[in-house]
């Protein structure tokens, strides 16, 4: 039996292109994957569905509300203390209550986003497991017999809950494309070409990580048959089932030795792929840092001269901030 299993398990190859623009393509042609998976969730729920994109619609808005009601009261507080007017104007406690309704609704609406993110979570779980397990019972026995159809069954069935993570940041993949383009409307308004130095500096870095999450899943795709090797040793060598028959042929230091082997190869190739991405996404990452502050001088500087105000130095600088790591994200 555990001769079958290691000699006949078929082998699994990576998905790779021989340039890196067919590899590019190869990858755009995934995105292909996504309306299904869309369409899967809407099917399981799709009245969570909309709960959550509202309440990330808003999340992502509330960003630069919380930017620009502070720039009012710090610039009020400011021209008080210059004597540049007698007293704080009306609207100036009104506008100290709209921080703190912006923050409660902050606060709900994370709530209410992990509450929605919870429930479909299940939903998705349930429904997809349904559609999985009706269909298997729907195939003919010898269907099973097929290795590479035998493999896409197993994945639907794993997947079923390993693809929660992507649900999770597809909302959040919303929420920041709402904010960030809510941010970089505000620095539009005052300074256009800051968004050009912002944009050309994070390319190294959105390049960068995107080459190695690529990467890291060929990875995780050419290991998925020793993975599986290793979930058997580990249940056949540890297991009260199998200790009669592992004492009585003497397997256990074989299935031990096999299983280091296969993880001691697992871990070699992640530590490898691991310190190639530390280093080169850690000196690409400071192009975005570089022309964050590159902006955020430029912000002073134009200030000092007497361009923006206080309030407004405060406003630009946090939609700057703000934008400049969304983006990044």
């Amino acid at each position: 039996m555990l001769a079958l299993f290691f000699y006949t398990m078929p082998e699994t190859t990576v998905p790779a292109s021989e340039s890196t623009a067919g590899a590019w393509k190869e990858r755009l042609r995934a995105l292909r994957n996504i309306p299904p998976l869309m369409g899967l969730m809407w099917e399981s729920g799709h009245g969570v569905i909309i709960a959550g994109a509202v309440a990330r619609i808003v999340a992502g808005v509330l960003p630069v509300a919380t930017l620009f009601v502070p720039n009012l009261i710090i610039q009020d507080i400011v021209d008080l203390m210059s004597h540049k007017i007698r007293h704080l104007p009306p609207i100036f406690w009104w506008l100290v209550a709209i921080e703190f309704g912006l923050a409660c609704m902050g606060a709900i609406l994370s709530r209410v986003m992990d509450y929605t993110d919870t429930v479909l979570a299940d939903r998705y779980t349930k429904y997809i497991s349904v559609r999985v397990m009706e269909h298997a019972s729907s195939l003919d026995l010898e269907r099973y017999e097929d290795p590479d159809f035998y493999d896409k069954l197993e994945r639907a069935r794993v997947q079923a809950t390993d693809r929660l993570a992507t649900i999770r940041m597809m909302g959040q993949l919303l929420q920041q494309i709402i904010t960030t383009a809510t941010l970089i409307a505000s620095i539009l308004f005052y300074a256009p070409w800051l968004v050009l130095i912002l944009v050309i500096s994070v390319i190294p870095t959105f390049v960068g990580e995107t080459h190695f999450a690529f990467l890291h899943y060929a990875l995780n795709f050419k290991q998925t048959t020793s993975r599986r090797q290793m979930d058997y040793l580990r249940l056949v060598g540890a297991s009260k089932e199998s200790a009669k028959e592992l004492k009585l042929f003497g397997l256990g230091n074989f299935l031990t030795n096999r299983f280091k082997k296969l993880s001691d190869e697992i871990l070699d190739e992640d530590v490898s792929l691991a310190k190639r991405r530390f280093w080169a996404t850690t000196l690409l990452s400071l192009f975005g840092t570089a022309g964050y502050y590159a902006t955020y001088v430029i912000v002073i500087y134009r200030t000092v001269l007497g361009r923006y105000n206080i309030g407004q130095w405060y406003f630009i600088t946090g939609a700057i901030a703000g934008a400049s790591t969304n983006i990044q994200t």
